[in-house]
């Protein structure tokens, strides 16, 4: 009696009372749901696991074996790629340096291998009085590309130098006799003898 007093004193109350009533067992039941759910996909997964653990299993892949090693003459074209790399890019250094000889870090570029690194540091306009920084950022790249080049030809060499390798396997002929008749007939003589292969 004492609660339908309240709930007719103070209706607002009530219904509150009876609105989180119902959010609490909402969201109870959605839990609930959630927890199940998740504990099925986890059996399931489970499930799934142990289904790919019997099933054929996957074998690591081992290194390159002695066999798989290149033979010996790809240590010399890596030599000669190498060194045909490295003097390309510095022949073009050495040949922009002599045409544009007044261009900052030219006589830089005469350097092998290290002339193009050089003469990037020495980037700039110099004491021309008509510079375009368009140009000097041009230049820049250029000898940036051909200091990249001649170290890529260098390392191609290096890697020529280390390069492990194998000879190969040369198949040995199985040992094997065959005997062949033969018959010779000429204008005066006549022939029979055998040939072997061994």
């Amino acid at each position: 009696m004492a609660a339908c007093l309240v709930c007719s004193a103070f209706p607002r109350l009530a219904r509150q009372n009876r609105l989180r009533a119902q959010v609490r067992l909402t969201a109870s039941a959605v839990g609930l749901w959630a927890g199940l759910s998740s504990h099925s996909a986890s059996a399931q997964s489970l499930a799934a696991d142990e289904a790919a653990e019997a099933g054929p299993r996957v074998t690591p892949v081992a290194s390159a074996s002695h066999d798989e090693y290149p033979p010996p003459s790809a240590r010399r074209n890596l030599l000669i790629a190498g060194a045909v790399t490295t003097a390309s890019w510095y022949a073009l250094a050495l040949a922009s340096s002599y045409l544009w000889p007044d261009t900052v870090g030219a006589k830089d570029l005469r350097i092998p291998l290290a002339g193009p690194w050089v003469a990037l540091s020495h980037s700039g306009c110099g004491n021309v009085a008509d510079c375009s920084k368009v140009l000097v950022v041009v230049r820049a790249i250029a000898t940036t590309i051909d200091a990249i080049g001649q170290a890529s030809g260098l390392a191609i060499a290096g890697e020529g130098l280390f390069l492990p390798t194998r000879e190969p396997k040369r198949a040995v002929p199985e040992a094997r006799v065959e005997w062949h008749p033969t018959f010779d007939a000429g204008k005066n003589t006549v022939g029979v003898g055998v040939l072997g292969v061994f």
